[in-house]
């Protein structure tokens, strides 16, 4: 049964994970991205990581999904832009360099899988799991400890991604000055 979850589940997030690279509406992608998410989140639950997949949900389907979105429409990147001569192919190649990652991805897995895993870390996993500490309290420890550097910098990261998008879509009119409103909703 589990497996034929573990199938569906797939099928579901490969199809969406297709609707992000061919949807031309920036805003369906993202939303196809989030349905990728919740589709991750819900393999978190069939292998019982319970914690993981509230965080798969609270901030990558929530809080990051969110920021992009407020990207998008920040940019208003609904626009048709001509595409220069050396990026009129990308959909095609970006679809080949796709298909070669998945190849490659399914390739380390077999090895991995054929090796039983690297002796180190599943040493280390049957401590912890031995130990009899719950998986929250190690998570948490090994983020606010071994993996500080990391985090702080993905949220710095986020920070710089949002203020450079609020810079980079002030109007200015011919003269140098920021326009607050356009004049059809000023009209309306």
């Amino acid at each position: 049964m589990v497996l034929f979850l573990y199938s569906i589940l797939f099928v579901i997030t490969v199809a969406l994970a297709v609707g992000v690279l061919l949807n031309k509406d920036t805003v369906r992608s993202a939303m196809c991205l989030v349905g990728v998410m919740m589709c991750l989140a819900a393999n978190y639950l069939l292998m019982q990581q319970e914690f993981v997949a509230f965080i798969q949900i609270v901030v990558y389907a929530g809080a990051i999904m969110v920021l992009f979105l407020f990207v998008i429409m920040l940019l208003n990147l609904r626009e048709v832009e001509v595409l220069p001569w050396y990026l009129r192919n990308a959909r095609f190649w970006g679809g080949v360099l796709a298909l070669l990652f998945f190849f490659v991805v399914g390739f380390g897995i077999n090895v991995f899988r054929s090796s039983h895993g690297i002796p180190g870390v599943v040493a280390k996993e049957q401590a912890l799991a031995e130990s009899g500490t719950p998986e929250v309290i190690i998570l948490a420890t090994q983020m606010m400890t071994t993996y500080i550097v990391p985090f702080l910098l993905t949220s710095v990261l986020l920070l710089v991604a949002v203020i450079g998008a609020i810079v980079m879509a002030r109007r200015r009119d011919e003269d140098g000055n920021e326009i607050v409103l356009d004049p059809e909703e000023v009209d309306a």
